[in-house]
């Protein structure tokens, strides 16, 4: 798992890239109203010249495993990535399902603690299934989160980053938001620690 999320990490690090280089600043990208299905398509549409993929399902359901996702420690997930509304889905041509969430034009919802830095300037977000609709569809093991900004593709849990939805990656917490946000974690650290222990105070 924990190669497979580096990967994709790398395979959209690198559509960005080319995207920027093509469209110009994101800053001016037209990505609409933050957390709507016009803005994910948007966004969808200027990044898929730079994906390779098997199967586009936009707005439609789909592309994600159709019953019921579960947070890090067993809870229903807070936002189903097959139904939600405001994802615009794809697979990749290695089995990664993924959903663009638009954060709206001009890139300024804040994911940052103090208001300031890398985490401040969000332009949308990217939600991947690492092995496509397999199990277990569970947050934090194989269901993650990564975050468009002005300054490349971010990762979720760094020391400054803040979620404005109330994500987290926490030992044992029943939370329906627990687990979307070890990202930074596995792709720093290699493990996922995180599942067996407390690891709050290694960042």
């Amino acid at each position: 798992m924990v190669e497979r999320l580096k990967q994709t990490y790398s395979i959209f690090s690198q559509a960005y890239i080319l995207a920027i280089k093509d469209n110009g600043a994101i800053e001016d990208w037209d990505l609409g109203n933050k957390d709507s299905q016009a803005g994910a398509k948007k966004l969808y549409n200027i990044l898929k010249p730079y994906l390779n993929k098997a199967k586009e399902c936009e707005t439609d359901s789909g592309c994600f495993y159709s019953g019921t996702y579960k947070s890090l420690f067993g809870a229903q997930y807070a936002w189903q990535p097959s139904t939600h509304s405001a994802y615009s889905r794809g697979i990749l041509a290695n089995g990664v399902a993924f959903g663009l969430w638009s954060g709206g034009s001009g890139c300024i919802t804040d994911s940052s603690i103090f208001g300031s830095g890398k985490f401040s300037r969000v332009c949308g977000a990217i939600h991947v299934d690492i092995n496509g609709d397999k199990g277990p569809n569970r947050a934090g093991v194989d269901y993650f989160n990564f975050l468009i900004s002005k300054d490349g593709i971010l990762l979720p849990g760094e020391k400054d980053y803040n979620s404005a939805y109330g994500s987290i990656c926490k030992y044992k917490d029943t939370s329906s938001r627990n687990g979307l946000v070890c990202t930074y974690w596995v792709i720093t650290k290699g493990n996922m620690d995180y599942r067996r222990r407390d690891i709050s105070n290694e960042y």
